[in-house]
């Protein structure tokens, strides 16, 4: 496996209302999106550079550019590994965000979509998706964020990470919202919006 060397940390679940967690990481940290309903689910990141300007990483298939899925070599130094959910053993269906480096990020904010349903206008309750993010970084911090909120909307802002001069924290911010009220309120969402 490509983790040798690494210790990998107990698995700390984030609970809303706590505190922040902390780490850090020098070569790669991962986002996916696990979970196990048969509802297809995007994983997206999107984020405010220290600059102000603002952009994010997602499915090729919001808007048929190549380019959204990102970088690993150069800005925004984070790459989508696509929308193939190839399932998991345990059946579970998967998405991944590869992100190489937070330097010119100020804040990121990790995001799942029912994309589908919120086309067709459809209700949704991502708590039935039984699906959580899990970051881990090559330091062996190994966070999980359970998706579990009854709130009706199509768009969960999962947590978010902020980077406060390299030292880095993931808060679960767990927050649902629709489509419109993302693209007033996460910086970057506005890209995948007509």
């Amino acid at each position: 496996s490509k983790m040798e060397g690494v210790q990998l940390k107990r698995k700390v679940t984030l609970r809303r209302k706590e505190k922040p967690a902390e780490f850090t990481f020098s070569g790669l940290l991962k986002v996916k999106l696990l979970w196990q309903s048969s509802t297809d689910l995007d994983l997206c990141m999107f984020f405010k550079k220290k600059d102000g300007e603002v952009g994010g990483v997602f499915s090729s298939a919001f808007r048929q550019k190549k380019s959204d899925l990102g970088s690993l070599t150069e800005f925004p130094f984070m790459l989508h590994k696509g929308d193939e959910s190839e399932p998991e053993a345990g059946g579970e269906s998967v998405e991944q965000i590869n992100v190489a480096s937070l330097n010119e990020i100020d804040t990121a904010y990790v995001c799942v979509l029912n994309y589908s349903k919120a086309i067709d206008g459809e209700e949704v309750n991502f708590a039935q998706d039984s699906g959580r993010v899990e970051i881990q970084s090559d330091n062996g911090d190994y966070f999980e964020v359970v998706i579990d909120s009854e709130e009706p909307g199509h768009v969960y802002n999962v947590c978010s990470i902020k980077n406060n001069n390299g030292e880095n924290s993931v808060m679960n911010e767990g927050v649902v919202m629709d489509l419109g009220t993302a693209f007033d309120k996460i910086p970057g969402f506005s890209l995948i919006c007509e």
